[in-house]
């Protein structure tokens, strides 16, 4: 577990220190351009995923003849529609699990770089962050945040200096003049430890309702395109299932995690009106038709002409 922190953590960790030096030590910013960033890399898949819908739009009625023709048959349906998103170029990763799989080794990146910033982001040693480490578990000893070492030491830099004066005076100073706070959040604390009744609790509600909006939004857009699989009670339960995750994954986890998601929420949101709105379904399946009659008639006129160049070489 420890060598897939350090392959995810490391280069987050990085990440965010260049954007909290590049945001005057505010690392608030930090994590809203952090997460415009990954947003940004996401684009691409997104784009994908919503031309992906507006085809499938288009292709349903083509599967329900297959549906019928074999009906029956379920081994020959899957296999006859398996084909078909082959031929089409579907896939999982163009249908929307590639973009939340892409999401998970951002997570446990940033679950490493928050959980472990004097490893991750600070860099110290690994001695270092072992001293600093045995010295405030005993200072912990009364906090419910006692798994949260490293974030500890981060609270207790007073009693650390008293407690190792041999410590190097460079660590003190990086410590120091780390302020690992957003919105005026301890970036390491997890809600759970404080209750539903403390501030921290506004993280994981803001990354539920974030979500939530998304998720209604998207039922919504589903409901008005294909009336039949949104009245599925098996899809209401997966719109309902990102805004849940959201709840837990915020009051589980450190707040920089729940700020993180909540932030990813909302900018998804505007993501997706924005998106809709270029790539409304009914304008992708027209280009569609397009593009399709022009390759059609290319393809005719490539026949057409070998053809005849057949027919000069036989007389």
């Amino acid at each position: 577990m420890n060598f897939i922190y350090d392959v995810f953590s490391y280069p987050f960790g990085w990440i965010l220190w260049f954007l909290y030096k590049i945001c005057g030590g505010n690392y608030g910013l930090a994590l809203i351009a952090f997460t415009l960033i990954a947003k940004l890399i996401l684009i691409p898949s997104t784009v994908s995923t919503q031309k992906n819908q507006a085809k499938t739009l288009r292709t349903r009625a083509k599967i329900e003849k297959i549906r019928q023709k074999y009906a029956g048959d379920q081994q020959k349906i899957n296999e006859e529609i398996q084909a078909f998103y082959q031929k089409e170029g579907y896939g999982s990763m163009t249908a929307g699990c590639g973009t939340l799989l892409i999401q998970f080794p951002i997570i446990m990146g940033l679950y490493g770089a928050i959980y472990k910033p004097l490893s991750y982001i600070l860099r110290f040693d690994k001695e270092t962050v072992s001293q600093l480490s045995e010295a405030v578990s005993p200072l912990l000893s009364n906090s419910r945040n006692i798994r949260l070492g490293e974030i500890g030491v981060l609270s207790h830099i007073d009693e650390l200096k008293e407690l190792l004066p041999d410590m190097s005076a460079d660590v003190w100073t990086k410590l120091e003049s780390f302020h690992f706070t957003a919105f005026g959040l301890d970036l390491g604390v997890i809600p759970s430890a404080y209750g539903w009744k403390s501030v921290y609790a506004l993280v994981p509600i803001a990354a539920f309702l974030g979500a939530m909006a998304t998720s209604l939004y998207s039922f919504i857009r589903q409901r008005q395109q294909t009336p039949d699989a949104a009245n599925n009670m098996s899809m209401g339960c997966m719109f309902l299932f990102m805004p849940f995750m959201s709840l837990w994954l915020g009051y589980s986890f450190p707040v920089g995690i729940g700020i993180y998601w909540a932030l990813n929420s909302v900018l998804g949101m505007v993501q997706m009106l924005i998106l809709n709105k270029i790539y409304e379904p009914k304008k992708v399946i027209a280009k569609m038709m397009i593009d399709e009659s022009i390759t059609r008639r290319e393809k005719e006129a490539a026949v057409k002409e070998n053809v005849a160049i057949l027919s000069k070489t036989t007389e």
